[in-house]
């Protein structure tokens, strides 16, 4: 027979055992209960008294919070820090926990003072994480189709599952990203080198394409990180080509995230992250040609069959929803080695050096 002590500690509800133990004291007596039960005769004293004042719901464990802190902050204190904040409220001024502290010598720390700050509404309540994003999510949904794109490098080098076919048939070592920030339509394309010159190939290439299909480039607008692939360094006085392709070409603008703000490109950030979970470390590649083959395969796939939980929808019918004259075909764009490019853009370069 299991003890007292075993059958509470393994329970989930720990009552039918101490009403069980209850009863057969008051029919036996507290010390023959406590011999049956293996356990004290102090503990069946506690619960047969506790039962026999409030009977079963009294067998349930209490709270063992203190009835009264010694460090609970005086009342004093707490009013002084209220009419504080209040007559900062009304001289339209910016108040803080430290600045509270130092200037009043209030004994106590700022956590205390942030905490009455908080709970009498001085201070707004921090955003949980969900709320931020579907705060972001209303947003997107206010952007047209391609009205903003989001540009990225991702390194190929760095895949355990694809480095054998990577060494083996010396596949691309960047794929250069294009992602649409309303539809969640991607576009990318491969390079051998991580140069502004190839990211611009690619983003004429791609401007190409949507031109075609009816889109306003001078609508559009670009974002990147803070690489030298898209940008200058930040002691240059001369614009990047990458730059001056999207201010002279597409007639657009090019905006750059802050420095560190990875958040900001969250959207082409989790393509990357997709794109090597379903594609890189998941297909096989017996060949070079293959891998073209499969990469446009999963391009076609990923804007036009695979739906996208968060925006609620594949990228075709996010666009179709939205009402737009483009066609179906401006979500297909084969991903192909951009550095072969250059014969065809090489006045265009001319023109963006002059």
């Amino acid at each position: 027979m299991y003890t007292y002590y075993q059958l509470i500690k393994n329970s989930k509800d720990p009552v039918p055992h101490r009403a069980e133990l209850v009863k057969y004291a008051i029919k036996h007596g507290n010390k023959p209960a406590a011999r049956k039960f293996q356990t004290s005769a102090k503990t069946v004293r506690k619960w047969r008294k506790r039962y026999e004042d409030g009977k079963r719901p009294a067998l349930r464990d209490k709270s063992r919070r203190p009835h009264h802190s010694p460090n609970e902050i005086m009342p004093f204190w707490r009013f002084k820090i209220l009419n504080i904040c209040e007559t900062a409220k009304k001289r339209r001024k910016r108040i803080n926990a430290v600045l509270i502290k130092r200037k009043h010598d209030i004994p106590y720390s700022t956590k205390t003072i942030l905490k009455i700050m908080h709970e009498s509404g001085f201070l707004p309540q921090k955003r949980r994480k969900y709320q931020r994003k579907r705060d972001l999510r209303e947003l997107k949904k206010m952007l047209k189709p391609f009205e903003r794109i989001q540009v990225d490098i991702k390194y190929l080098d760095d895949i355990p599952e694809f480095y054998t076919a990577y060494r083996v048939f010396r596949l691309p070592k960047y794929q250069i990203t294009a992602r649409c920030v309303r539809t969640g339509a991607l576009f990318y394309a491969y390079a051998e080198q991580k140069t502004s010159t190839a990211t611009t190939m690619f983003l004429l290439r791609l401007g190409e394409h949507l031109h075609n299909h009816g889109v306003d480039l001078k609508a559009v607008r670009i974002q990147t990180d803070n690489g030298t692939e898209f940008a200058s360094t930040w002691n240059s006085l001369n614009k990047c080509v990458f730059t001056k392709a999207v201010e002279q070409v597409w007639k657009s603008e090019h905006n750059t995230i802050p420095p560190g703000a990875k958040t900001w490109q969250s959207d082409v950030e989790t393509s990357h992250r997709l794109i090597e979970d379903e594609f890189y470390a998941f297909e096989e590649f017996p060949t070079r040609f293959q891998f073209f083959r499969k990469a446009a395969k999963y391009q076609r796939w990923f804007n036009c069959e695979r739906n996208n939980s968060y925006k609620q929808g594949t990228p075709l019918k996010i666009m179709q929803q939205a009402q737009v004259e483009y066609d179906s075909g401006i979500m297909i764009l084969k991903p192909i080695r951009i550095d072969t490019m250059y014969k065809k853009y090489k006045d265009v370069f001319k023109t963006l050096a002059a």
